[in-house]
């Protein structure tokens, strides 16, 4: 097997973005995988600092959607009945808002 990148994952690695390579010695892609290694190269981290950032934020981004969306009513409300949203939850929600890129 000809390897071109190696990337950690939980229970092994990532070879050449396609496949995945258990740290097992009865794997024979293992073997050649830690002679890569042996030859003084260096598996990439699972993800990067841009990826984790972007996971981060796609997290925030659903959290803070998903409470907008659990208090729509209250805007909902306010619009057919003029009853008032309360302050905690307008605040809340502006804070949401402000979260999601």
């Amino acid at each position: 097997m000809t390897i071109s990148t190696v990337k950690l994952q939980n229970s092994g690695w990532l070879v050449n973005g396609n496949m995945s390579v258990p740290n097992d010695p009865d794997n024979r892609d293992c073997a050649d995988v830690l002679a890569w290694i042996a030859e003084g190269n260096t598996p990439a981290p699972e993800f990067t600092d841009a990826e984790i950032a972007a996971n981060t934020q796609a997290e925030t981004n659903a959290t803070s959607q998903a409470y907008l969306d659990s208090t729509d009513w209250y805007i909902t409300r306010f619009t057919e009945a003029g009853v008032a949203v309360p302050a905690e939850v307008t605040t809340a929600r502006a804070e949401a808002r402000a979260a999601i890129i």
